[in-house]
């Protein structure tokens, strides 16, 4: 390779200009080619000059701060765990992309009613209220981002789990993550029947005309005289108009919480906790009039309607009360 300065068996500085001469170096032997010295029994090592050409060096090398012979995984693929991961974490990652998923099409069906001019108010931009005054649009943008927290969360377990996590850690883990999730549906739900939550099941093509009944209906109990006297669509939802007698002697308290409005087909319509003018309280011997708002549009041509509340508080107050054969338009 180079020819030697020295014809000592040990001497180990070589010539870097030399040309067609080579030398064969023993264990613990070091060359040194300019300013780059080799060992060889330890590797090479650069000093402060510049080495050129191939190396060829078996096991772990060092140079500055990089180190070549570890080799290091990095599995970027959210989803790849789904397929070699093990435990319940799969079954997170399941959950996720499906919540992730239907959430996305609710929020696209929010998107396309208001293209479609569904929406017949800024109030209904984000879609139907629920019982606890939480659109439905809002419901479905958190939905989504709480999938991907599922997906992910799923992930690192299911990778965990082929390492040797625990798995009844992960089996726990997961039944409370699971159950936090279903007690914020039921909280914003506030009451609303779950199909509120489906996406597109508020397309237009169903009969909800403006008035559904205009004739005054009454019905009386226990001293208590309860009317409707108008049940009407306004900016895509229901609108029930009340008058209330209290001829108890007693202050008596009929909760929003507890009306509801039911069609002929036996379909129940909940209020919406927020909005209307609804006073719960009614003393001794009042008269009051007020308005309770409805979460969807009641449809019209189903038969005679129901409107009451199933609990009322008072001393003297009956256990609920409720108005029937309420007539509706077609």
């Amino acid at each position: 390779m180079t020819r030697p300065e020295a014809d000592d068996d040990r001497g180990n500085h070589l010539d870097a200009r030399a040309r067609g001469h080579a030398r064969v170096y023993g264990a613990g032997q070091n060359m040194s080619i300019d300013r780059s010295r080799h060992s060889a029994d330890s590797g090479y090592r650069f000093g402060t000059g510049n080495s050129f050409g191939p190396h060829n060096n078996f096991g772990r090398q060092h140079i500055g701060e990089q180190h070549i012979g570890d080799r290091y995984e990095v599995d970027l693929n959210p989803v790849s765990a789904l397929f070699t991961g093990r435990g319940p974490g799969r079954v997170l990652m399941v959950l996720g992309l499906c919540v992730s998923a239907f959430c996305f099409a609710g929020w696209m069906s929010i998107v396309f009613g208001g293209m479609s001019g569904d929406v017949d108010s800024p109030r209904d931009a984000l879609g139907t209220r629920l019982g606890s005054g939480i659109p439905v649009g809002a419901v479905y943008f958190l939905g989504f981002g709480f999938g991907g927290m599922l997906l992910g969360i799923g992930n690192s377990m299911a990778k965990a789990a082929v390492k040797g996590g625990s798995r009844t850690g992960h089996l726990i883990a997961t039944v409370i993550v699971c159950a936090g999730g279903l007690l914020c549906v039921v909280y914003a739900l506030g009451g609303s029947p779950p199909s509120t939550l489906v996406p597109f099941s508020g397309t237009p093509g169903v009969d909800v005309p403006a008035v559904v009944s205009d004739t005054r209906t009454s019905a009386k109990r226990g001293g208590l005289t309860l009317t409707v006297t108008r049940i009407e669509n306004v900016d895509g939802h229901g609108v029930v108009h009340l008058h209330v007698r209290n001829n108890t002697g007693h202050t008596v308290s009929l909760p929003l919480q507890s009306f509801v409005v039911t069609d002929g087909d036996g379909h129940a319509y909940r209020p919406r906790l927020f909005g209307g003018g609804w006073n719960a309280e009614s003393g001794a011997s009042a008269r009051q009039s007020g308005t309770i708002d409805l979460q969807e549009p009641v449809a019209g041509g189903t038969g005679d309607l129901q409107a009451g509340f199933t609990m009322a508080f008072g001393e003297s107050a009956p256990n609920g009360i409720a108005v029937t054969g309420i007539p509706s338009r077609e």
